[in-house]
């Protein structure tokens, strides 16, 4: 036992001394203003790792301190999701189609003619994998390619988008409890249009999601957000200036696993091979090669459980809560064969002593073992994934 206890101190020792911390990055984004209250309430409710701004959702105290009134640009961009397919978690990537619509003003609009561009050559996604066969542009004008000019004074087009966009974080934590949000993250593909000249703003009232959202029977449809942020790069792009900071729109579908599903599927077949182990000892302990065999049958399924819950994840740099189900599973396997060395040890210890008196004290002893594992595994088992739970 004691040279047991020491290599399981060796081993955490040498594990934590390789281990390598992440590196942390300058680029993050921030909450910029003029987004919708009740979506930033909403958003509010989404895991730390759905979060895209570093501090909260607050706006930046220095936003717009270089910039007079007047001289910023903006375009006005609206999203509706028709359909997101072929979700993979193992890239991540999601391929989606809808339409978007854009409307700026003159200052946006001369700029544009100025420079020969076309605004939805303008506005690309950057999380952008692929483009679709039949398209060069993930932004296509349905209809006539010229904007139209508004009664308000504004400029309008609108298009349909279709291509292979990176996720660029999903919550595992919870797994097999996954939040998932698909976004499109717009920016201006143009380095002169920075923050301090050009503001996207999210079109909240005409922005939805189409029927074909709710095709995909993996995931439970929760809804859509599209908040505007700004985005710091931690670079100057060789102008040898500050770091430089654009807007940034991100228009976001919120998918979730079904939790019945999971619970019927993933968790109760899991519960299901862990209760052998609680009731091991209700076999009679003369059946030692039973009782010993069983542990390492029930920690040969769980390997393959496992792998089999795990096999559509991505490498994850931590624990899901899956794991740390399987984790308590795989130390009750354990425990449960050193009992069962131990019990089958001490029965044919008792078997041959001769005294009557003292061999019904040592087979008592045994039965009371027997009969108080079932209810230890239950309860550590409770109480360690309530903290599992409650700590991810």
């Amino acid at each position: 036992m004691l040279l047991a206890l020491l290599a399981v101190v060796m081993l955490v020792t040498a594990v934590a001394s390789v281990d390598q911390p992440a590196i942390t990055t300058g680029d993050y984004l921030e909450l910029a203003p003029g987004n919708d209250a009740g979506m930033l309430r909403r958003e509010q409710g989404l895991p730390n790792l759905l979060k895209r701004d570093r501090g909260g959702y607050i706006a930046s105290a220095h936003d717009g301190e270089n910039t007079k009134p007047g001289e910023v640009m903006t375009v006005k961009i609206g999203m509706y999701a028709m359909n997101n397919h072929n979700i993979d978690l193992q890239v991540p990537s999601f391929e989606g189609s809808g339409y978007w619509w854009m409307k700026w003003d003159d200052k946006l609009q001369t700029y544009l003619k100025e420079n020969n561009l076309k605004i939805w050559r303008v506005m690309v996604p950057i999380n952008l994998l692929k483009l679709t066969r039949s398209s060069d542009s993930v932004f296509v004008p349905t209809g006539n390619s010229e904007p139209l000019r508004m009664k308000d004074g504004s400029w309008y087009i609108t298009g349909s988008y279709s291509g292979v966009f990176f996720v660029d974080r999903i919550d595992f934590r919870r797994h097999p409890f996954t939040s998932l949000s698909l976004p499109i993250m717009i920016e201006a593909d143009d380095i002169a249009l920075s923050h301090n000249r050009l503001h996207l703003l999210p079109d909240i009232k005409g922005s939805g999601i189409g029927q074909f959202v709710h095709a995909n029977t993996a995931w439970v449809n929760r809804g859509l957000s599209l908040i505007t942020y700004k985005h710091h790069y931690d670079t100057d792009f060789g102008f040898g200036e500050p770091a430089s900071d654009f807007s940034q729109l991100v228009f976001a579908v919120k998918y979730a696993s079904s939790a019945w599903a999971a619970f019927w599927k993933v968790l109760v077949p899991l519960i299901i091979v862990v209760a052998m182990i609680a009731v091991i000892t209700k076999l009679d302990t003369e059946h030692f090669n039973t009782r010993l065999t069983l542990p390492v049958s029930v920690l040969l399924t769980l390997v393959f459980m496992q792998r089999s819950n795990d096999a559509s994840l991505p490498r994850l740099p931590y624990l899901t809560f899956l794991d740390e189900v399987y984790v308590v599973a795989y130390i009750l396997t354990l425990v449960s064969f050193i009992i069962m060395l131990w019990a089958s040890r001490r029965y044919y210890i008792a078997i041959n002593i001769q005294d009557p008196d003292l061999q019904a004290i040592e087979l008592d002893k045994l039965t009371k073992c027997d009969d108080y594992w079932p209810t230890f595994t239950i309860l550590t088992g409770i109480i360690s994934l309530i903290i599992a739970w409650l700590t991810d």
